[in-house]
C-alpha cells in the first residue's frame, strides 16, 4: 500500500466554493484523478454507500483496462482493501454498472449515447459525478460532441433529483490544459483571458481551478523524469500546465483604424471581422475578429450550418466564399488577430467552410 501525502492535489479548496460544477485543470502530475477516486468517491463510499456516475465521451473508452486501472492503480494502490470490481462487459451499450461485493460503486455513462438514455441512467442515492480527461487535444484527432454542454446540463438536471445529501450535487471535470477552449467554458461564458494559473475563476454555478504542482512534488518529478530536464516544450505542458495549443494564437485589441467588414454566426455567437481602413506594409495584422452581439439589423451575417439560419443569418453561397477569399488567405498567413482564444477556434470552423 502507498501512503497518501500532502503534496498532491487536495479538493478542500474547490469544495469550499460549494458550486454544482467544479472544473480542475492542471499539469499531468499533481494526482487530481487518484485523489478524486480516493478522497471524493471511494473513502466516502465505504461509509455512506453513495454511488457515483463516471462520465466518458465515447463508448469505446469503456474498457476492461479503464476499470482495472481504477481498481489496481488507484483503490488497491492506496488501501489494503484488495477490492475486486464487478461488472458485465456490455461496453458498447454505453452504460456499465461497477459494483463491490454486489453493491453499486459507480456507473459509467457515455455522453455519445442518446440524451434519453443518458437521462434514464440516473442513480438512486447518487454521491456525485466525475469526468476525467475532459479537455481534448485536437492534434490527436479528438473531437468534442455536438451539443456536449447541453447534454451535460440536461443529465445533471435529471440526476440531481436522486441526490439526498447535504448541499448541492457536485460534478467534477478534470483535465490537462491542452487549450483553454472547450464546450463547458463556452457555455459558462468564461473569458479565457481572465483565467490565471494557480487561481480560481468563480461563476454563479461553477468554479474553475487552474492548479499548479506543489514545489516539493515538482522537485521530485524533475529528478525522476529526464523529459522534464531536457524537453522544454513538454515540460511547459506536463509540468507547468501551460495551454500549449493556444501559445501561438495571435491575440490583440481592436485598432482604431479598423472598420467592420464581415459578420459570422457560429455556435450561436456573433463574430465581427474588422479590416484596416488603410493599407500599409507595416500593419501587424490585416484583420481583427471579436465577439460582437450588437450588430446592425442591416448587417448580413454569414453562417455555414442550417441550424444558425435565424435572426438575419444566411448560408454562405459560392459567391460569398469567393468574396471572402482574402480573409481566408489572411488566416492562412497568420495575419488575423483575435479578441480571445474562443474567437480563434470558432473562426477555424469558419475557415474549414470557406
Amino acid at each position: 500500500m502507498v501512503k497518501m501525502d500532502n503534496i498532491h492535489y487536495s479538493y478542500d479548496a474547490i469544495n469550499g466554493y460549494n458550486k454544482p460544477f467544479n472544473f480542475i485543470m492542471s499539469p499531468r502530475e499533481p494526482g487530481k484523478t487518484a485523489m478524486a477516486w480516493m478522497k471524493l468517491i471511494y473513502n466516502p463510499w465505504k461509509k455512506n454507500k453513495k454511488p457515483w456516475i463516471y462520465l466518458v465521451r465515447q463508448c469505446v473508452e469503456i474498457t476492461d483496462a479503464l476499470i482495472s486501472s481504477i481498481q489496481n492503480t488507484t483503490v488497491n494502490k492506496f488501501t489494503d482493501d484488495n477490492v475486486k470490481l464487478e461488472y458485465k462487459q456490455s461496453f458498447k451499450d454505453g452504460i456499465v454498472d461497477v459494483k463491490i461485493n454486489g453493491e453499486m460503486f459507480f456507473r459509467i455513462v457515455s455522453l455519445s449515447i442518446s440524451l434519453r438514455r443518458i437521462k434514464l441512467a440516473s442513480l438512486a442515492n447518487i454521491g456525485g459525478i466525475l469526468m476525467d480527461e475532459y479537455i481534448i487535444d485536437p492534434r490527436t484527432q479528438e473531437h468534442y460532441l455536438p451539443n456536449e454542454a447541453f447534454k451535460i446540463k440536461e443529465a445533471y438536471t435529471t440526476w440531481k433529483r436522486e441526490y439526498t445529501g447535504k448541499g448541492v450535487l457536485k460534478a467534477y471535470f478534470l483535465g490537462n490544459p491542452y487549450s483553454l477552449y472547450n464546450p463547458l467554458f463556452m457555455d459558462w461564458k468564461v473569458n479565457p483571458n481572465n483565467l490565471k494559473r494557480d487561481s480560481f475563476y468563480v461563476g454563479d454555478m461553477f468554479v474553475i481551478h487552474w492548479a499548479v504542482i506543489n514545489p516539493l512534488l515538482k522537485e521530485k518529478l524533475i529528478r525522476e523524469n529526464p523529459l522534464y530536464q531536457f524537453d522544454e516544450d513538454y515540460t511547459g505542458y506536463a509540468l507547468e500546465g501551460m495551454a500549449v495549443n493556444d501559445s501561438n494564437i495571435r491575440l490583440g485589441e481592436l485598432p482604431e483604424s479598423f472598420a467592420i467588414r464581415y459578420a459570422f454566426k457560429v455556435d450561436g455567437r456573433y463574430l465581427a471581422v474588422f479590416k484596416s481602413k488603410f493599407y500599409s506594409p507595416d500593419l501587424e495584422f490585416w484583420y481583427f475578429v471579436c465577439e460582437y452581439p450588437e450588430l446592425s439589423k442591416k448587417r448580413i451575417v454569414f453562417c455555414y450550418d442550417f441550424k444558425e439560419i435565424v435572426d438575419k443569418a444566411i448560408i454562405m453561397s459560392p459567391e460569398d466564399r469567393f468574396n471572402l477569399q482574402s480573409f481566408k488567405d489572411a488566416i492562412r498567413k497568420n495575419m488575423v488577430a483575435y479578441g480571445n482564444i474562443n474567437v480563434y477556434y470558432l473562426i477555424m470552423e469558419v475557415y474549414k467552410n470557406l
